[in-house]
């Protein structure tokens, strides 16, 4: 089999704690697309290791992560002539560097990401980077404050839970080397009110069959923090070797023991006073956003009251 027939023909490439697990799991379900049942090889953001932010991410990044091309391509070696190859990597929305690469690698490539409320996404990902171990810092006020201090954009953005937030800064580089006909940009919110409707369009994106109203997806990556003591403590003194491990375990598997301990979660809530600051952080951002979405019509209307207080009460379990 030639590298051509191996490549992937389409690319979900974020965004972190966006319902990116949720669309994962309808693609793995749809008979014409054949994406790997494990997302997140993370082939094109490899080179970008060395900047993350923690050595305890780095460890788990490279727990999954595939750096070598032959071992990329062969995670397609399963999909039919008549299927669509895609991959799914959040992080892909992360790097400046991203775009170009795939672009240098599958110019012809489709391009779909999904958002949410930058406001409540950096507040999920903390949540779950807590849970999970990744994070020791007690209070989300403070694993925020260094960025709330430097606002610059950041080239790199792994694990900085706002900088991953500037959606319209990382957009962008995608929008420079893919015509706007192969972008398709949907929104969290969309994707909790009416999935099915959601999924349709996409489908339509890629040019397969469209599903009808009932559409397989699971929702599995939620957020919160485990109530019982004992096994929040093992859960989070696991994460590295969960990490390591992940690849090796059958996805039932991994399915059973995260049913286990994440069953019953608590959800805290965003401090009033912490969600304004991040108004004010990511306004700048949004309004070229939205400028984005007027100009490019494969781009969605940016949800009604992105980054105000009224968008605590949408929040829900992270898709």
């Amino acid at each position: 089999m030639s590298d051509a027939d191996r490549k992937p023909t389409f690319f979900l490439v974020g965004g972190s704690r966006c319902g990116t697990t949720s669309l994962h799991s309808a693609f793995v379900r749809h008979p014409g697309i054949f994406v790997p049942r494990d997302k997140s090889p993370n082939f094109f953001t490899a080179p970008d290791m060395a900047d993350f932010p923690d050595a305890a991410a780095m460890v788990a990044m490279k727990g999954h992560s595939i750096t070598d091309r032959d071992d990329y391509l062969d995670l397609f070696t399963e999909a039919t002539d008549d299927q669509l190859r895609g991959e799914v990597s959040p992080v892909y929305l992360q790097s400046v560097h991203t775009a170009a690469r795939i672009a240098a690698f599958a110019p012809e490539a489709r391009i779909i990401a999904i958002l949410r409320d930058p406001v409540e996404r950096a507040f999920a990902h903390y949540i779950g980077r807590r849970r999970d171990g990744l994070d020791d810092r007690d209070t989300f006020e403070e694993a925020i404050a260094a960025e709330l201090v430097d606002r610059a954009p950041q080239a790199i953005a792994f694990n900085r839970y706002l900088a991953i937030g500037r959606y319209a800064f990382f957009l962008e580089r995608f929008y420079q080397e893919f015509p706007a006909t192969r972008i398709k940009v949907v929104f969290f919110d969309d994707l909790v009110r009416d999935p099915a409707h959601v999924l349709q369009g996409l489908f339509e994106f890629l040019e397969v069959e469209r599903l009808g109203d009932r559409i397989p997806m699971d929702h599995r990556n939620r957020g919160g923090i485990i109530r019982n003591p004992l096994l929040r403590n093992v859960w989070t003194r696991t994460a590295l070797v969960r990490a390591r491990l992940r690849k090796h375990l059958p996805e039932s598997v991994r399915d059973l023991a995260g049913r286990a301990f994440l069953s019953k979660i608590e959800k805290p809530s965003l401090d009033p006073a912490i969600r304004r600051d991040l108004v004010d952080y990511f306004a700048e951002d949004l309004f070229d956003l939205k400028a984005m979405c007027e100009h490019h019509s494969s781009v969605d209307r940016v949800p009604p009251g992105w980054g105000s207080a009224g968008a605590a009460s949408r929040r829900k379990d992270d898709a």
